[in-house]
Protein backbone atom coordinates (compact mmCIF):
# COMPACT_ATOMS: atom_id res chain seq x y z
CA UNK A 1 0.00 0.00 0.00
CA UNK A 2 1.22 3.53 -0.65
CA UNK A 3 1.04 4.62 2.97
CA UNK A 4 3.05 1.60 4.07
CA UNK A 5 5.71 2.34 1.48
CA UNK A 6 5.95 5.91 2.69
CA UNK A 7 6.21 4.79 6.31
CA UNK A 8 9.13 2.54 5.41
CA UNK A 9 10.94 5.27 3.53
CA UNK A 10 10.13 3.97 0.02
CA UNK A 11 8.45 7.09 -1.24
CA UNK A 12 7.45 5.99 -4.73
CA UNK A 13 8.02 2.25 -4.81
CA UNK A 14 5.56 -0.61 -4.60
CA UNK A 15 6.23 -4.32 -4.19
CA UNK A 16 6.01 -6.16 -7.48
CA UNK A 17 2.91 -8.28 -7.86
CA UNK A 18 2.87 -11.49 -9.89
CA UNK A 19 0.72 -11.56 -12.98
CA UNK A 20 -2.88 -12.67 -12.44
CA UNK A 21 -2.37 -15.07 -15.35
CA UNK A 22 0.40 -16.84 -13.47
CA UNK A 23 -0.70 -20.06 -11.69
CA UNK A 24 -1.40 -19.60 -8.00
CA UNK A 25 1.20 -22.15 -7.02
CA UNK A 26 3.82 -20.21 -8.95
CA UNK A 27 2.67 -17.00 -7.33
CA UNK A 28 2.99 -18.52 -3.88
CA UNK A 29 6.46 -19.88 -4.58
CA UNK A 30 7.76 -16.76 -6.30
CA UNK A 31 8.34 -15.01 -2.99
CA UNK A 32 8.46 -15.84 0.65
CA UNK A 33 5.96 -13.95 2.81
CA UNK A 34 6.68 -13.83 6.52
CA UNK A 35 3.77 -14.40 8.85
CA UNK A 36 2.62 -11.01 10.19
CA UNK A 37 2.98 -10.50 13.93
CA UNK A 38 1.80 -7.73 16.26
CA UNK A 39 5.39 -6.48 16.47
CA UNK A 40 5.77 -6.26 12.69
CA UNK A 41 2.46 -4.41 12.33
CA UNK A 42 3.31 -1.98 15.14
CA UNK A 43 6.64 -1.29 13.41
CA UNK A 44 4.63 0.67 10.82
CA UNK A 45 5.05 4.17 12.23
CA UNK A 46 1.73 5.73 11.27
CA UNK A 47 -0.22 2.68 12.46
CA UNK A 48 1.63 2.72 15.79
CA UNK A 49 0.97 6.43 16.32
CA UNK A 50 -2.73 6.08 15.49
CA UNK A 51 -2.91 2.99 17.70
CA UNK A 52 -1.58 4.90 20.72
CA UNK A 53 -3.77 7.92 19.98
CA UNK A 54 -6.79 5.62 19.76
CA UNK A 55 -6.02 4.30 23.23
CA UNK A 56 -5.90 7.80 24.70
CA UNK A 57 -9.07 8.93 22.92
CA UNK A 58 -11.07 5.82 23.81
CA UNK A 59 -10.08 6.08 27.47
CA UNK A 60 -11.64 9.54 27.40
CA UNK A 61 -14.72 8.23 25.58
CA UNK A 62 -15.35 5.47 28.12
CA UNK A 63 -14.81 7.95 30.93
CA UNK A 64 -17.55 10.09 29.40
CA UNK A 65 -19.83 7.05 28.86
CA UNK A 66 -19.68 6.18 32.55
CA UNK A 67 -20.23 9.80 33.61
CA UNK A 68 -23.19 10.33 31.23
CA UNK A 69 -25.01 7.12 32.17
CA UNK A 70 -24.46 7.58 35.89
CA UNK A 71 -25.40 11.25 35.82
CA UNK A 72 -28.70 10.30 34.18
CA UNK A 73 -29.45 7.71 36.91
CA UNK A 74 -29.05 10.50 39.47
CA UNK A 75 -31.10 13.12 37.62
CA UNK A 76 -33.82 10.81 36.18
CA UNK A 77 -33.66 7.18 37.47
CA UNK A 78 -36.14 5.81 34.92
CA UNK A 79 -35.40 2.86 32.55
CA UNK A 80 -36.53 4.86 29.52
CA UNK A 81 -34.46 7.95 30.36
CA UNK A 82 -31.35 5.88 31.12
CA UNK A 83 -31.75 3.91 27.88
CA UNK A 84 -32.19 7.21 26.01
CA UNK A 85 -28.53 8.01 26.74
CA UNK A 86 -27.55 4.99 24.64
CA UNK A 87 -30.18 5.88 22.06
CA UNK A 88 -28.95 9.48 21.75
CA UNK A 89 -25.44 8.13 21.23
CA UNK A 90 -26.51 5.70 18.50
CA UNK A 91 -29.10 7.82 16.60
CA UNK A 92 -26.62 10.12 14.76
CA UNK A 93 -24.82 7.13 13.28
CA UNK A 94 -28.15 5.84 12.02
CA UNK A 95 -28.97 9.23 10.45
CA UNK A 96 -25.54 10.38 9.25
CA UNK A 97 -23.54 7.20 8.70
CA UNK A 98 -24.08 6.87 4.95
CA UNK A 99 -23.56 10.58 4.11
CA UNK A 100 -20.42 10.47 6.26
CA UNK A 101 -19.15 7.44 4.37
CA UNK A 102 -19.77 9.14 1.02
CA UNK A 103 -17.91 12.27 2.14
CA UNK A 104 -15.01 10.22 3.51
CA UNK A 105 -14.61 8.57 0.07
CA UNK A 106 -14.95 11.88 -1.78
CA UNK A 107 -12.60 14.16 0.21
CA UNK A 108 -9.16 13.82 1.74
CA UNK A 109 -9.75 11.41 4.64
CA UNK A 110 -7.00 12.94 6.76
CA UNK A 111 -8.51 16.44 6.66
CA UNK A 112 -11.99 15.02 7.18
CA UNK A 113 -10.90 13.11 10.28
CA UNK A 114 -9.18 16.18 11.73
CA UNK A 115 -12.41 18.19 11.30
CA UNK A 116 -14.62 15.54 12.92
CA UNK A 117 -12.23 14.99 15.82
CA UNK A 118 -12.22 18.75 16.44
CA UNK A 119 -16.03 18.74 16.49
CA UNK A 120 -16.02 16.03 19.17
CA UNK A 121 -13.43 17.93 21.20
CA UNK A 122 -15.61 21.06 21.22
CA UNK A 123 -18.80 19.09 22.02
CA UNK A 124 -17.21 17.41 25.04
CA UNK A 125 -15.79 20.74 26.19
CA UNK A 126 -19.23 22.39 26.07
CA UNK A 127 -20.73 19.53 28.10
CA UNK A 128 -17.97 19.98 30.66
CA UNK A 129 -18.62 23.72 30.97
CA UNK A 130 -22.40 23.23 31.32
CA UNK A 131 -21.98 20.51 33.97
CA UNK A 132 -19.32 22.33 35.97
CA UNK A 133 -21.48 25.44 35.80
CA UNK A 134 -24.30 23.54 37.55
CA UNK A 135 -26.94 23.99 34.83
CA UNK A 136 -26.97 20.44 33.41
CA UNK A 137 -30.37 18.69 33.24
CA UNK A 138 -31.54 15.40 31.64
CA UNK A 139 -32.50 16.97 28.32
CA UNK A 140 -29.28 18.98 28.04
CA UNK A 141 -27.38 15.77 28.79
CA UNK A 142 -29.20 13.98 25.98
CA UNK A 143 -28.59 16.91 23.64
CA UNK A 144 -24.89 16.97 24.50
CA UNK A 145 -24.58 13.22 24.01
CA UNK A 146 -26.34 13.58 20.65
CA UNK A 147 -24.00 16.38 19.47
CA UNK A 148 -20.92 14.43 20.55
CA UNK A 149 -22.20 11.39 18.71
CA UNK A 150 -22.75 13.48 15.57
CA UNK A 151 -18.98 13.86 15.46
CA UNK A 152 -18.56 10.13 16.03
CA UNK A 153 -20.99 9.38 13.19
CA UNK A 154 -19.16 11.66 10.78
CA UNK A 155 -15.78 10.31 11.87
CA UNK A 156 -16.36 6.54 12.06
CA UNK A 157 -16.64 5.44 8.39
CA UNK A 158 -13.43 7.25 7.44
CA UNK A 159 -11.66 6.11 10.60
CA UNK A 160 -12.50 2.45 10.01
CA UNK A 161 -11.27 2.78 6.42
CA UNK A 162 -7.77 3.91 7.41
CA UNK A 163 -6.37 0.59 8.65
CA UNK A 164 -6.57 -1.28 5.29
CA UNK A 165 -4.90 1.76 3.72
CA UNK A 166 -1.82 1.84 5.98
CA UNK A 167 -1.09 -1.87 6.48
CA UNK A 168 -0.48 -4.55 3.83
CA UNK A 169 -3.31 -6.93 3.04
CA UNK A 170 -1.66 -9.94 4.70
CA UNK A 171 -1.35 -7.97 7.97
CA UNK A 172 -4.96 -6.77 8.12
CA UNK A 173 -6.16 -9.56 10.41
CA UNK A 174 -3.42 -8.79 12.95
CA UNK A 175 -4.06 -5.03 12.65
CA UNK A 176 -7.80 -5.45 13.28
CA UNK A 177 -7.05 -7.58 16.34
CA UNK A 178 -4.60 -4.96 17.62
CA UNK A 179 -7.28 -2.31 17.17
CA UNK A 180 -9.61 -4.52 19.19
CA UNK A 181 -6.96 -4.82 21.90
CA UNK A 182 -6.44 -1.08 22.19
CA UNK A 183 -10.18 -0.34 22.21
CA UNK A 184 -10.75 -2.89 24.93
CA UNK A 185 -7.74 -1.73 26.92
CA UNK A 186 -9.50 1.62 26.92
CA UNK A 187 -12.72 -0.15 27.92
CA UNK A 188 -10.88 -1.62 30.90
CA UNK A 189 -9.09 1.57 31.90
CA UNK A 190 -11.70 4.18 30.99
CA UNK A 191 -14.62 2.99 33.16
CA UNK A 192 -12.31 2.65 36.17
CA UNK A 193 -11.05 6.18 35.65
CA UNK A 194 -14.59 7.35 34.95
CA UNK A 195 -15.92 5.84 38.17
CA UNK A 196 -13.12 7.40 40.22
CA UNK A 197 -13.48 10.81 38.54
CA UNK A 198 -17.28 10.86 38.95
CA UNK A 199 -17.04 9.87 42.65
CA UNK A 200 -14.26 12.30 43.52
CA UNK A 201 -14.54 15.18 41.05
CA UNK A 202 -17.96 14.88 39.43
CA UNK A 203 -19.24 14.22 35.90
CA UNK A 204 -18.06 17.61 34.62
CA UNK A 205 -14.44 16.67 35.20
CA UNK A 206 -14.98 13.42 33.28
CA UNK A 207 -16.37 15.37 30.32
CA UNK A 208 -13.36 17.70 30.42
CA UNK A 209 -10.98 14.74 30.46
CA UNK A 210 -12.68 13.36 27.34
CA UNK A 211 -12.32 16.71 25.56
CA UNK A 212 -8.58 16.73 26.23
CA UNK A 213 -8.19 13.15 24.98
CA UNK A 214 -9.18 14.16 21.44
CA UNK A 215 -6.06 16.32 21.20
CA UNK A 216 -3.90 13.19 20.86
CA UNK A 217 -5.76 12.03 17.76
CA UNK A 218 -5.79 15.49 16.17
CA UNK A 219 -2.02 15.75 16.70
CA UNK A 220 -1.29 12.38 15.04
CA UNK A 221 -3.60 13.08 12.11
CA UNK A 222 -1.93 16.47 11.63
CA UNK A 223 1.48 14.74 11.45
CA UNK A 224 0.26 12.07 8.97
CA UNK A 225 1.36 12.86 5.43
CA UNK A 226 -1.15 10.79 3.51
CA UNK A 227 -0.27 9.80 -0.05
CA UNK A 228 -3.50 10.54 -1.90
CA UNK A 229 -3.98 8.80 -5.27
CA UNK A 230 -4.26 11.01 -8.34
CA UNK A 231 -7.83 11.20 -9.61
CA UNK A 232 -8.34 10.90 -13.36
CA UNK A 233 -12.06 11.70 -13.22
CA UNK A 234 -13.80 14.47 -11.25
CA UNK A 235 -15.07 13.82 -7.74
CA UNK A 236 -18.19 11.68 -7.67
CA UNK A 237 -21.39 13.68 -6.96
CA UNK A 238 -22.53 13.42 -3.34
CA UNK A 239 -25.92 11.75 -3.84
CA UNK A 240 -24.52 9.49 -6.51
CA UNK A 241 -21.77 8.43 -4.12
CA UNK A 242 -24.37 7.51 -1.48
CA UNK A 243 -26.38 5.53 -4.03
CA UNK A 244 -23.30 3.61 -5.15
CA UNK A 245 -22.37 2.84 -1.53
CA UNK A 246 -25.77 1.30 -0.79
CA UNK A 247 -25.79 -0.46 -4.15
CA UNK A 248 -22.34 -1.93 -3.55
CA UNK A 249 -23.39 -3.46 -0.25
CA UNK A 250 -26.69 -4.70 -1.66
CA UNK A 251 -24.93 -6.59 -4.46
CA UNK A 252 -22.04 -7.89 -2.34
CA UNK A 253 -23.09 -11.28 -0.89
CA UNK A 254 -20.27 -11.28 1.66
CA UNK A 255 -21.09 -7.78 2.92
CA UNK A 256 -24.82 -8.51 3.14
CA UNK A 257 -24.12 -11.39 5.54
CA UNK A 258 -21.92 -9.19 7.74
CA UNK A 259 -24.54 -6.44 7.90
CA UNK A 260 -27.49 -8.75 8.59
CA UNK A 261 -25.81 -10.76 11.32
CA UNK A 262 -24.43 -7.62 12.97
CA UNK A 263 -27.94 -6.17 13.23
CA UNK A 264 -29.32 -9.35 14.83
CA UNK A 265 -26.52 -9.62 17.38
CA UNK A 266 -26.43 -5.94 18.37
CA UNK A 267 -30.21 -5.61 18.76
CA UNK A 268 -30.38 -8.68 21.01
CA UNK A 269 -27.30 -7.91 23.12
CA UNK A 270 -28.06 -4.18 23.51
CA UNK A 271 -30.32 -5.11 26.43
CA UNK A 272 -27.15 -5.34 28.55
CA UNK A 273 -25.87 -1.86 27.72
CA UNK A 274 -29.32 -0.24 27.84
CA UNK A 275 -30.13 -1.52 31.34
CA UNK A 276 -26.75 -2.08 33.01
CA UNK A 277 -26.49 1.35 34.70
CA UNK A 278 -29.92 0.95 36.33
CA UNK A 279 -29.26 -2.72 37.18
CA UNK A 280 -26.10 -1.68 39.04
CA UNK A 281 -27.87 1.12 40.86
CA UNK A 282 -31.23 -0.46 41.80
CA UNK A 283 -30.78 -4.25 41.59
CA UNK A 284 -27.14 -5.00 42.39
CA UNK A 285 -26.73 -2.12 44.84
CA UNK A 286 -23.51 -0.82 43.26
CA UNK A 287 -22.44 2.79 43.22
CA UNK A 288 -20.74 4.64 40.36
CA UNK A 289 -17.48 2.87 41.21
CA UNK A 290 -19.17 -0.54 41.07
CA UNK A 291 -20.74 0.28 37.71
CA UNK A 292 -17.33 1.30 36.43
CA UNK A 293 -15.84 -1.97 37.70
CA UNK A 294 -18.49 -3.96 35.81
CA UNK A 295 -17.34 -2.24 32.63
CA UNK A 296 -13.71 -2.81 33.62
CA UNK A 297 -14.40 -6.54 33.96
CA UNK A 298 -15.93 -6.55 30.51
CA UNK A 299 -12.94 -4.70 29.06
CA UNK A 300 -10.43 -7.02 30.75
CA UNK A 301 -12.29 -9.99 29.31
CA UNK A 302 -12.04 -8.44 25.85
CA UNK A 303 -8.28 -7.92 26.28
CA UNK A 304 -7.86 -11.52 27.39
CA UNK A 305 -9.96 -12.64 24.44
CA UNK A 306 -7.92 -10.61 21.94
CA UNK A 307 -4.50 -11.62 23.24
CA UNK A 308 -5.08 -15.22 24.35
CA UNK A 309 -8.37 -16.73 23.16
CA UNK A 310 -8.90 -15.32 19.66
CA UNK A 311 -5.40 -16.16 18.29
CA UNK A 312 -5.85 -19.77 19.43
CA UNK A 313 -9.33 -20.00 17.96
CA UNK A 314 -8.05 -18.74 14.61
CA UNK A 315 -5.59 -21.63 14.47
CA UNK A 316 -8.40 -24.20 14.60
CA UNK A 317 -11.57 -22.45 13.36
CA UNK A 318 -12.69 -20.31 10.48
CA UNK A 319 -14.31 -16.94 11.10
CA UNK A 320 -17.86 -18.32 10.93
CA UNK A 321 -17.12 -21.01 13.54
CA UNK A 322 -15.50 -18.43 15.82
CA UNK A 323 -18.55 -16.17 15.63
CA UNK A 324 -20.96 -19.07 16.22
CA UNK A 325 -19.01 -20.33 19.25
CA UNK A 326 -18.68 -16.86 20.81
CA UNK A 327 -22.32 -16.04 20.03
CA UNK A 328 -23.46 -19.13 21.93
CA UNK A 329 -21.02 -18.32 24.73
CA UNK A 330 -22.45 -14.81 25.21
CA UNK A 331 -25.87 -16.10 26.26
CA UNK A 332 -24.76 -17.15 29.80
CA UNK A 333 -23.75 -13.54 30.48
CA UNK A 334 -27.37 -12.43 30.12
CA UNK A 335 -28.60 -15.35 32.22
CA UNK A 336 -26.20 -14.51 35.08
CA UNK A 337 -27.26 -10.86 35.03
CA UNK A 338 -30.86 -12.11 35.05
CA UNK A 339 -30.20 -14.20 38.17
CA UNK A 340 -28.51 -11.26 39.99
CA UNK A 341 -26.13 -13.43 42.00
CA UNK A 342 -23.00 -12.66 44.04
CA UNK A 343 -20.90 -9.67 42.87
CA UNK A 344 -17.97 -11.96 42.05
CA UNK A 345 -20.24 -14.00 39.76
CA UNK A 346 -21.55 -10.82 38.14
CA UNK A 347 -18.03 -9.54 37.49
CA UNK A 348 -17.10 -12.98 36.11
CA UNK A 349 -20.08 -12.89 33.75
CA UNK A 350 -19.04 -9.49 32.44
CA UNK A 351 -15.46 -10.77 32.00
CA UNK A 352 -16.74 -13.76 30.02
CA UNK A 353 -19.06 -11.52 28.01
CA UNK A 354 -16.08 -9.35 27.09
CA UNK A 355 -14.25 -12.38 25.67
CA UNK A 356 -17.23 -13.43 23.57
CA UNK A 357 -18.05 -9.90 22.46
CA UNK A 358 -14.48 -9.30 21.29
CA UNK A 359 -14.35 -12.53 19.30
CA UNK A 360 -17.62 -11.68 17.54
CA UNK A 361 -17.05 -7.99 16.82
CA UNK A 362 -13.42 -8.46 15.80
CA UNK A 363 -14.56 -11.06 13.26
CA UNK A 364 -17.34 -8.77 12.00
CA UNK A 365 -14.94 -5.81 11.68
CA UNK A 366 -12.37 -7.92 9.84
CA UNK A 367 -14.98 -9.21 7.40
CA UNK A 368 -16.46 -5.74 6.78
CA UNK A 369 -13.07 -4.10 6.18
CA UNK A 370 -11.69 -6.85 3.95
CA UNK A 371 -14.56 -7.44 1.50
CA UNK A 372 -14.82 -3.85 0.20
CA UNK A 373 -12.24 -2.24 -2.15
CA UNK A 374 -10.57 1.01 -1.15
CA UNK A 375 -12.62 3.28 -3.44
CA UNK A 376 -15.88 2.39 -1.64
CA UNK A 377 -14.62 1.13 1.72
CA UNK A 378 -15.74 4.16 3.76
CA UNK A 379 -19.26 3.88 2.32
CA UNK A 380 -19.40 0.12 2.89
CA UNK A 381 -18.22 0.64 6.46
CA UNK A 382 -20.82 3.40 6.81
CA UNK A 383 -23.59 0.94 5.92
CA UNK A 384 -22.13 -1.59 8.35
CA UNK A 385 -21.92 1.01 11.13
CA UNK A 386 -25.37 2.36 10.21
CA UNK A 387 -26.84 -1.08 10.89
CA UNK A 388 -24.66 -1.48 14.00
CA UNK A 389 -25.76 1.79 15.58
CA UNK A 390 -29.27 1.57 14.17
CA UNK A 391 -29.68 -1.76 15.96
CA UNK A 392 -28.19 -0.16 19.08
CA UNK A 393 -30.64 2.74 18.92
CA UNK A 394 -33.70 0.58 18.23
CA UNK A 395 -32.57 -1.98 20.80
CA UNK A 396 -32.02 0.65 23.48
CA UNK A 397 -35.47 2.16 22.92
CA UNK A 398 -37.09 -1.28 22.79
CA UNK A 399 -35.42 -2.66 25.92
CA UNK A 400 -35.96 0.53 27.89
CA UNK A 401 -39.71 0.55 27.23
CA UNK A 402 -39.97 -3.22 27.67
CA UNK A 403 -38.19 -3.06 31.03
CA UNK A 404 -40.73 -0.51 32.20
CA UNK A 405 -43.56 -2.92 31.30
CA UNK A 406 -42.21 -6.37 32.25
CA UNK A 407 -39.19 -5.53 34.42
CA UNK A 408 -35.45 -5.60 33.82
CA UNK A 409 -35.00 -9.29 34.71
CA UNK A 410 -37.57 -10.50 32.20
CA UNK A 411 -36.07 -8.22 29.55
CA UNK A 412 -32.68 -9.87 30.06
CA UNK A 413 -34.27 -13.30 29.73
CA UNK A 414 -35.98 -12.31 26.47
CA UNK A 415 -32.67 -10.95 25.17
CA UNK A 416 -31.05 -14.35 25.82
CA UNK A 417 -33.87 -16.06 23.90
CA UNK A 418 -33.42 -13.74 20.91
CA UNK A 419 -29.68 -14.34 20.93
CA UNK A 420 -30.24 -18.10 20.85
CA UNK A 421 -32.61 -17.79 17.90
CA UNK A 422 -30.12 -15.60 16.04
CA UNK A 423 -27.50 -18.31 16.46
CA UNK A 424 -29.08 -20.22 13.57
CA UNK A 425 -27.66 -17.62 11.15
CA UNK A 426 -24.34 -19.43 11.61
CA UNK A 427 -25.80 -22.28 9.56
CA UNK A 428 -27.93 -20.38 7.04
CA UNK A 429 -25.73 -17.29 6.48
CA UNK A 430 -22.09 -18.27 7.14
CA UNK A 431 -19.67 -15.38 7.66
CA UNK A 432 -16.65 -15.08 5.35
CA UNK A 433 -13.82 -12.59 5.05
CA UNK A 434 -12.47 -11.05 1.87
CA UNK A 435 -8.82 -11.95 2.38
CA UNK A 436 -8.93 -14.12 -0.74
CA UNK A 437 -10.03 -11.15 -2.87
CA UNK A 438 -7.56 -9.02 -4.82
CA UNK A 439 -8.96 -5.48 -4.81
CA UNK A 440 -6.08 -3.98 -6.81
CA UNK A 441 -7.32 -2.34 -10.05
CA UNK A 442 -6.88 -4.74 -12.97
CA UNK A 443 -6.63 -2.05 -15.69
CA UNK A 444 -7.90 -4.75 -18.04
CA UNK A 445 -10.26 -2.54 -20.07
CA UNK A 446 -8.77 -0.35 -22.82
CA UNK A 447 -9.62 3.33 -22.55
CA UNK A 448 -12.62 4.24 -24.74
CA UNK A 449 -11.74 6.18 -27.89
CA UNK A 450 -14.92 8.04 -28.85
CA UNK A 451 -14.95 9.93 -32.14
CA UNK A 452 -16.94 12.68 -30.45
CA UNK A 453 -15.67 14.67 -27.50
CA UNK A 454 -18.01 13.83 -24.65
CA UNK A 455 -18.20 16.13 -21.59
CA UNK A 456 -17.53 14.15 -18.43
CA UNK A 457 -20.84 15.32 -16.98
CA UNK A 458 -22.86 14.23 -20.03
CA UNK A 459 -25.27 11.37 -19.46
CA UNK A 460 -26.79 8.96 -19.27
CA UNK A 461 -24.47 6.64 -21.19
CA UNK A 462 -25.70 3.32 -22.58
CA UNK A 463 -23.09 0.57 -22.94
CA UNK A 464 -23.68 -2.63 -24.92
CA UNK A 465 -21.44 -5.70 -25.07
CA UNK A 466 -22.15 -8.29 -27.78
CA UNK A 467 -21.44 -11.99 -27.26
CA UNK A 468 -21.83 -14.82 -29.76
CA UNK A 469 -22.72 -17.93 -27.76
CA UNK A 470 -23.10 -21.53 -28.94
CA UNK A 471 -26.52 -23.07 -28.06
CA UNK A 472 -24.84 -25.72 -25.90
CA UNK A 473 -23.20 -22.98 -23.78
CA UNK A 474 -26.26 -20.74 -23.42
CA UNK A 475 -27.32 -21.94 -19.94
CA UNK A 476 -23.79 -21.82 -18.52
CA UNK A 477 -23.24 -18.38 -20.10
CA UNK A 478 -26.39 -16.94 -18.53
CA UNK A 479 -25.33 -18.29 -15.15
CA UNK A 480 -21.87 -16.76 -15.53
CA UNK A 481 -23.42 -13.43 -16.50
CA UNK A 482 -25.09 -13.27 -13.09
CA UNK A 483 -21.60 -12.71 -11.69
CA UNK A 484 -21.11 -9.93 -14.25
CA UNK A 485 -24.41 -8.42 -13.16
CA UNK A 486 -23.23 -8.24 -9.56
CA UNK A 487 -19.89 -6.73 -10.60
CA UNK A 488 -21.53 -4.02 -12.70
CA UNK A 489 -23.95 -3.04 -9.93
CA UNK A 490 -21.23 -3.08 -7.24
CA UNK A 491 -19.19 -0.69 -9.36
CA UNK A 492 -22.03 1.78 -9.84
CA UNK A 493 -24.17 1.13 -12.93
CA UNK A 494 -27.75 2.41 -12.75
CA UNK A 495 -29.40 -0.45 -14.66
CA UNK A 496 -28.27 -3.75 -16.22
CA UNK A 497 -29.84 -6.58 -18.23
CA UNK A 498 -29.03 -9.32 -20.72
CA UNK A 499 -30.86 -9.66 -24.04
CA UNK A 500 -30.89 -12.26 -26.83
CA UNK A 501 -31.59 -11.27 -30.42
CA UNK A 502 -34.75 -12.91 -31.78
CA UNK A 503 -33.50 -13.05 -35.38
CA UNK A 504 -30.13 -14.48 -34.31
CA UNK A 505 -30.55 -16.54 -31.08
CA UNK A 506 -26.78 -17.00 -30.78
CA UNK A 507 -26.26 -13.26 -30.33
CA UNK A 508 -26.53 -11.96 -26.76
CA UNK A 509 -26.27 -8.32 -25.75
CA UNK A 510 -25.31 -7.14 -22.28
CA UNK A 511 -26.81 -3.69 -21.79
CA UNK A 512 -26.20 -1.35 -18.89
CA UNK A 513 -26.80 2.32 -18.13
CA UNK A 514 -24.35 4.76 -16.52
CA UNK A 515 -25.18 8.13 -14.95
CA UNK A 516 -22.56 9.98 -16.98
CA UNK A 517 -19.44 9.58 -19.10
CA UNK A 518 -17.34 10.19 -15.95
CA UNK A 519 -19.24 7.39 -14.18
CA UNK A 520 -18.35 5.02 -17.02
CA UNK A 521 -14.67 5.96 -16.84
CA UNK A 522 -14.80 5.19 -13.11
CA UNK A 523 -15.95 1.68 -14.06
CA UNK A 524 -12.66 1.25 -15.92
CA UNK A 525 -10.74 2.36 -12.83
CA UNK A 526 -12.72 0.25 -10.36
CA UNK A 527 -12.67 -3.20 -11.95
CA UNK A 528 -10.45 -5.27 -9.65
CA UNK A 529 -8.24 -8.24 -10.43
CA UNK A 530 -10.66 -10.63 -8.78
CA UNK A 531 -13.59 -9.14 -10.71
CA UNK A 532 -11.57 -9.34 -13.93
CA UNK A 533 -10.95 -13.04 -13.38
CA UNK A 534 -14.66 -13.61 -12.76
CA UNK A 535 -15.47 -11.67 -15.93
CA UNK A 536 -13.09 -13.91 -17.91
CA UNK A 537 -15.18 -16.91 -16.88
CA UNK A 538 -18.14 -15.39 -18.76
CA UNK A 539 -16.11 -14.01 -21.69
CA UNK A 540 -14.66 -17.45 -22.48
CA UNK A 541 -18.06 -18.56 -23.83
CA UNK A 542 -17.83 -15.96 -26.60
CA UNK A 543 -17.31 -17.74 -29.94
CA UNK A 544 -17.13 -14.72 -32.21
CA UNK A 545 -14.00 -13.30 -33.84
CA UNK A 546 -11.90 -11.38 -31.36
CA UNK A 547 -13.24 -10.02 -28.09
CA UNK A 548 -16.89 -9.14 -27.43
CA UNK A 549 -17.81 -5.92 -29.25
CA UNK A 550 -18.40 -2.94 -26.94
CA UNK A 551 -20.46 0.11 -27.94
CA UNK A 552 -20.96 3.38 -26.06
CA UNK A 553 -24.07 5.46 -26.72
CA UNK A 554 -24.66 8.97 -25.38
CA UNK A 555 -28.16 10.26 -24.71
CA UNK A 556 -29.28 12.43 -27.63
CA UNK A 557 -30.71 15.35 -25.69
CA UNK A 558 -30.29 19.11 -25.74
CA UNK A 559 -26.60 18.76 -24.84
CA UNK A 560 -25.80 16.36 -27.66
CA UNK A 561 -25.70 18.92 -30.53
CA UNK A 562 -22.93 20.75 -28.66
CA UNK A 563 -20.64 17.72 -28.79
CA UNK A 564 -17.68 18.46 -31.06
CA UNK A 565 -15.45 16.23 -33.12
CA UNK A 566 -11.86 16.14 -31.87
CA UNK A 567 -9.35 18.11 -33.96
Amino acid sequence: MRILSQANGLQNSRPDRPSRLQPQSAQASSRHVETPTPRSVLSIRIFRMLWIATLVSNVGTWTQEVASSWLMTEMAPDPVMVSLVQAATALPMFLLGLPAGALADMVDRRKWLIATQTWMLLSAAVMAVVTLGGVMNPWLLLMGSFCLSVGTALNSPGWHSVTPEIVPKESLQVAVTLNGVVINCARAIGPAIGGLVVVNLGAGAAFLLNALSFLAVVFVLYRWRRDTPEEVTPTEPFFSAMRVGLQHVRHSPLMRVVVARTGILVFSSSVVWALLPLLCKEVFGFGARGYGMMLVANGLGAIFGATVILPRLRQHMNVNQIVGTAWLGYIPTLLVLYSAGHPVVLFGAMFWGGICNLCILSSFHLAAQSVAPDWVRARAMAVYLLVFFGATFCGSMFWGHLAREIGMHNSLLLGAVLLFQGLFTTLFAPLKTGEHLDHEPAHCWPDPEPRLQVPLSHGPILVTVEYRIAPSDAAAFREAMEEIRGIRYRNGVVWWNLFVELEDPNLYKEVYLEESWAAHLRQHQRISRTESELSDLAYRYHKGPGKPRVSHLAMSNSEFPNLKKPK
